[in-house]
């Protein structure tokens, strides 16, 4: 399944990596990426994965990242 969250607080490609890497590190998604210029962030996963995990896994990796619902769908 695909999800597509907003993720806010990135200034660059760096930002960008970051936040992708941590993302990518959370116990059951399978694949994130996220793109700078839309502030959004597409996750594959097998099962649903709360979004609260996403959340802490940002705040855990040091930065200034939020993540939330992407109302745009």
């Amino acid at each position: 399944m695909k999800h597509t969250y907003h993720v806010g607080g990135m200034t660059c490609n760096g930002c960008r990596t970051t936040v992708e890497k941590t993302l990518n590190s959370v116990n059951g998604v399978e694949h994130a990426e996220v793109d700078l210029k839309s502030e959004t962030a597409v996750i594959e996963s097998e099962n649903e994965i709360d979004l609260s995990k996403l959340k802490d896994a940002l705040s855990k990796g040091g930065g200034h990242y939020s993540i939330s619902e992407d109302n745009k769908n």
